[in-house]
């Protein structure tokens, strides 16, 4: 492999923009929910539904004022940003934010979020921050109490709302198509303003989890041990479906109709759902038929009495005094941590209707001529397919076509300050004399040493995994979690403790270790490996 960089500073373009040479960013966390190289429709959607809600997030808890509630036209005070067609979080803004937030800390949510450890003598917070923290006083418990009820309502209404329009009504003209392109922003704004502050929220709480730990002076006992075992997550409802499928207890059919809106890459809206293509979701029955692992429900009651264990263990050691908070920050954290994938399914939910919405368009503007296939419609912008499409379609989309295939070819750092200096990867040429690595290094999320067979898995759809193996992946989505119920343990190169695939191993148990960064680069296919989930070491033998 050899890696060579542009000499040729990219121009601006809709999915790729410049930014001050002392702005930070990152694609941890984001590259999870939108993954890969966006096209210039799926980006436009992301950026407008996901940035009108994460600022209408801050405000509603008081830490924005309403004149920051307009997307700013400087990509710098943006939440979120893309370059080179990979969305990426603004660190900068995401520190600034979280030291205006009593209980929170830029340190803190960069560390649970990004899976970055502040250094000693970092910035700290400044002094101004504190002038936010009436405001913040005043509007957060409201916003607090009000996200959980609303989650629940919403992703409950969405399921029935996204059944209608994708399954059995879906668009049969543009005007119907762009109508319901609109409602899904409207929709993944509604909720994504709740599922933030759940986030926010959960970010905090478990950082005073482990801080419980560290008071009771517990060295049997972690921060992961406390946030376990909570039962109704998200992702057990997908597992339960899928493992009754495989019982014969579900059919094939309905089994769309639950869980069709995931899919392989789903924050990608070019990519296919399981609505779309059931095939991923078939063989995952099969495998969960051959494999048969233990039930969600069994998984469920173990990590619910290591959970309470653990809070008994924790409450036996602190001070009487310190016992009534402790268990106060226990309860919220069983509230918050799991609404946030509840949340999370809620907007996923929106984007599989807008994915239908985007495709309906397709054919209709490929039959009419304006595009030369359906699929070309995800290289116009959310602006311009909600616009009067004269016609003046296929030079714009070539030139875009082009741009993105050229964009697969780079690679991004995890992390960055300015504009990212990307490589070109050229994966034909040799490998080289690059000596072997002896372990990677990670952030621990849970369990203890586990030794398997490695899989290095870029696709869950080609996922075949045999027992004792264990998966190491870039990132995860929800359509990647089905896995889990099968791997000896998770070896994941983006994200931090508060990200999907790590809330979802604490929940199962499963033993894990996220952002190594260079895992699926280091580790050779096969080989033995011993994964660490305390330490965050993976060891290659």
């Amino acid at each position: 492999m050899t890696i060579t960089r542009p000499e040729v500073a990219e121009p601006e373009n809709p999915v790729h923009m410049r930014t001050s040479p002392d702005v930070r960013w990152t694609t941890v966390n984001f590259a999870e929910a939108i993954q890969g190289v966006q096209t210039p429709l799926g980006w436009t959607f992301w950026s407008l539904s996901m940035e009108t809600a994460l600022r209408r997030t801050f405000w509603s808890m008081g830490v924005l004022s309403g004149n920051d509630l307009p997307i700013p036209a400087n990509a710098d005070r943006r939440i979120s940003g893309i370059f080179y067609g990979r969305a990426a979080g603004n660190i900068t803004v995401f520190r600034w934010l979280g030291d205006r937030t009593p209980g929170s800390s830029g340190d803190t949510v960069e560390e649970k979020l990004f899976g970055k450890v502040a250094q000693p003598g970092g910035p700290g917070r400044p002094r101004q921050a504190y002038l936010r923290y009436p405001v913040v006083a005043a509007k957060l418990p409201a916003a607090a109490l009000r996200a959980p009820g609303q989650i629940r309502r919403l992703r409950a209404e969405y399921r029935g709302w996204w059944q209608r329009v994708t399954l059995d009504e879906p668009p049969a003209d543009l005007a119907a198509a762009q109508a319901l392109l609109r409602d899904a922003v409207a929709h993944f704004v509604a909720i994504g303003v709740h599922h933030a502050v759940a986030s926010m929220l959960g970010v905090q709480l478990l950082e005073q989890l482990d801080a419980l730990v560290a008071l009771a002076g517990d060295e049997d006992t972690s921060g992961s041990d406390l946030a376990t075992g909570y039962g109704a997550m998200e992702e057990t409802a997908i597992f339960a479906d899928i493992w009754a499928a495989a019982q014969g207890e579900l059919g094939p059919a309905e089994l769309t109709r639950r869980h069709g809106y995931h899919g392989p890459d789903e924050g990608d809206l070019s990519s296919r759902s399981w609505r779309e293509d059931p095939q991923p979701l078939e063989s995952l029955v099969e495998q969960y038929r051959e494999r048969r692992p233990v039930g969600p429900d069994e998984r469920e009651a173990v990590q619910r009495e290591r959970r309470e264990a653990a809070q008994a263990r924790v409450l036996a050691r602190l001070p009487a005094r310190r016992r009534p908070q402790a268990r106060l920050v226990m309860r919220l954290a069983r509230t918050y941590i799991p609404a946030r994938e509840c949340g999370k399914a809620g907007f996923l939910h929106t984007v599989d209707a807008a994915r239908c919405a985007a495709r309906a368009a397709g054919r209709i503007l490929a039959d009419r001529g304006d595009l030369a296939e359906p699929d070309d419609v995800f290289f116009l912008t959310y602006d311009e397919l909600l616009g009067p499409l004269d016609g003046q379609l296929t030079d714009v989309v070539a030139e875009r076509k082009e741009r993105q295939a050229r964009y697969r070819d780079l690679a991004l750092p995890p992390e960055w300050t300015g504009n990212p200096v990307p490589v070109v990867i050229d994966t034909g040429a040799p490998a080289g004399d690059t000596p072997p690595v002896s372990d990677v290094r990670g952030i621990g999320v849970v369990g203890g040493e586990v030794t398997g067979r490695a899989r290095i898995l870029h696709d869950p759809r080609s996922a075949d995994l045999a027992q004792g193996d264990i998966l190491v992946c870039r990132t995860t989505d929800p359509s990647w979690t089905p896995l889990f119920m099968l791997a000896e343990a998770l070896v994941i190169d983006t994200g931090g403790s508060m990200s999907h695939g790590a809330i979802v191993a604490r929940e199962l148990g499963v033993t894990c270790v996220i952002n190594t960064v260079t895992g699926t680069r280091d580790i050779p296919e096969g080989a033995t490996v011993t994964v660490n989930g305390a330490t965050g070491l993976v060891t290659i033998a």
